[in-house]
């Protein structure tokens, strides 16, 4: 989450969610939120801010039924880099480090470690409110790159199922726009992204998800602020050696509540948990809440 230099922390959180399930293989494909939105920051941009970030995320989820219902925990640790090339462009690199465990009805568990898919984007402010710094409305394009760099790991040879590998090993471009309004104490966004998937390791291809996310946040001081969002994923069912998993997909809508602490004038400390408020899944899924902590410095 971050801040503009001087100004009220303005973050958002925004959780990992959803991984839809096949009995025999399921994979965590995307999150429920703007998952950007910590590194390229909400607030309103300057030239020449370079940004290091570093995220932590433990989810967990359940799909399937009986004999082929199956848990996942994850724990997700992202290093991020961010650079704006002018006031209107920002550029990002996000690289996860991923572990993750499965298991069975039976107790049988997996777990496995690892690069996830990095990826790669870029916002661009399209229009700005007359007023110029103290303009309230903000407005533009978001666009981006997943790439298939995950890891694959394997156990005594043998490589180990899709839903415990760190990520789908997919290359997903998305393209989206965002919404900034700015008012001390007051701060409120919403973006809305859509992700293309293409199949990645072992045959498995993720469905196309839709993101929209909404945030209020209220600056209790200069160095404080709560937040509390919405945000709400459809998607399609994912596949495996193209045929559909009955356990993934459906719409999913999440709620968020946070915190952020400014340390100085570049160091910022955030936390936040995403609660599921609406689930209309196909088949057996159910998503846990979700908990993120973050620190991100500007140089």
């Amino acid at each position: 989450m971050t801040m503009m230099k001087g100004a009220v922390v303005v973050p958002m959180a925004a959780a990992l969610l959803l991984a839809a399930a096949d009995p025999a293989a399921a994979c965590s494909t995307c999150k429920c939120g703007d998952y950007t939105i910590t590194l390229l920051g909400a607030e309103k941009p300057y030239s020449g801010r370079f940004r290091l970030g570093l995220d932590y995320l433990l989810r967990s989820e359940t799909a399937g039924a009986g004999l082929d219902g199956q848990k996942t925990d994850e724990q997700r640790a992202t290093l991020g880099l961010a650079y704006s090339l002018t006031q209107d462009i920002t550029l990002a690199l996000q690289v996860p480090f991923v572990r993750k465990q499965i298991e069975s009805p039976n107790l049988a568990k997996q777990s496995a470690q690892g690069l996830g898919d990095i990826d790669v984007t870029g916002r661009w402010v399209a229009y700005r409110s007359p007023g110029g710094d103290s303009g309230r409305h903000l407005a533009g394009l978001r666009a981006g790159l997943r790439l298939p760099t995950a890891d694959q790991i394997k156990d005594h040879g043998e490589l180990l199922d899709i839903d415990v590998q760190p990520d789908a090993g997919a290359t997903v471009p998305s393209l989206g726009g965002w919404y900034g309004y700015y008012r001390y104490p007051w701060f409120a966004t919403v973006s809305a992204t859509y992700f293309k998937y293409t199949e990645g390791h072992q045959d498995f291809r993720g469905g196309d998800v839709a993101l929209i996310s909404a945030l209020a946040q209220y600056g209790i001081t200069q160095s404080v602020a709560l937040q509390l969002g919405v945000d709400a994923r459809q998607s399609q069912k994912n596949q495996f050696s193209g045929v559909d998993d009955p356990d993934s997909g459906g719409f999913l809508t999440m709620g968020f509540a946070g915190a952020a602490l400014r340390i100085g004038d570049d160091f910022l400390i955030n936390a936040g948990a995403q609660v599921p408020l609406i689930q209309n899944l196909n088949g057996e899924q159910d998503e846990d809440p979700a908990l993120r902590v973050g620190v991100t410095y500007d140089f």
